[in-house]
């Protein structure tokens, strides 16, 4: 049975925060609340750079933030396993060695984003743009990249065995896959990818390919 989500407003969200407060699982934030935009971001953003995330992190797991908007948001470390980000936009966030596993991110913009040594296992990325983000040494297994934009993402030594979709994924052929965990399989779609552009090939697989 599915556990029934608390709502919250925003506001109230960064007051907890800023009081010490850890646990937002199940709860369903306010929709399209502009985070980065909100008065005290600046206060919020201090006061996590100056916090112990690793010993303390915030756990957001099972819980709905469709349409958040939190641009530059720094939070490593967040446990954000089964969350809701749909339609999010988190441009130049950091969610270094982040919890992710089957996190919705469907249509969400995460250009520049920092996932490395993340965990997004299972997670749906569809349609999702990762234009220049850093998912180097990230877990991939089972996330679902149909339709996502992979201009110049950042694969290197990440987990990509049993990644759906790569295929239907956009800019494939920019993406850095050096010294990825990958199966035949996946590299397979990615030589499909780099058929035009064969010196890219050795560079790519980390002199595998």
């Amino acid at each position: 049975m599915t556990k029934k989500l608390i709502f919250m407003k925003g506001q109230e969200f960064i007051q907890k925060i800023l009081s010490g407060e850890r646990d937002f699982a199940n709860i369903e934030l306010e929709q399209d609340f502009d985070l980065s935009g909100y008065e005290g971001f600046d206060e919020l953003q201090t006061y996590l750079k100056n916090a112990d995330l690793e010993e303390k992190p915030l756990i957001v797991e099972n819980s709905k933030f469709r349409q958040l908007d939190a641009d530059g948001l720094y939070l490593p470390f967040l446990k954000a396993n089964n969350a809701n980000f749909k339609h999010g936009t988190f441009m130049s966030a950091n969610f270094e060695s982040a919890q992710f596993k089957n996190a919705d991110f469907r249509y969400a913009r995460l250009a520049q984003v920092n996932m490395k040594n993340s965990n997004l296992e299972n997670s749906d990325l569809r349609q999702a743009d990762l234009y220049l983000s850093s998912l180097i040494g990230t877990i991939l297994t089972g996330a679902d990249f149909s339709g996502a934009s992979l201009q110049f993402t950042n694969m290197q030594a990440a987990d990509v065995k049993g990644i759906k979709n790569l295929g239907l994924a956009r800019f494939v052929e920019t993406t850095n896959f050096q010294f990825a965990d990958l199966t035949e399989k996946e590299k397979s779609v990615i030589r499909r990818e780099l058929w035009a552009q064969q010196g890219k090939k050795r560079r790519l697989f980390g002199g595998s390919g």
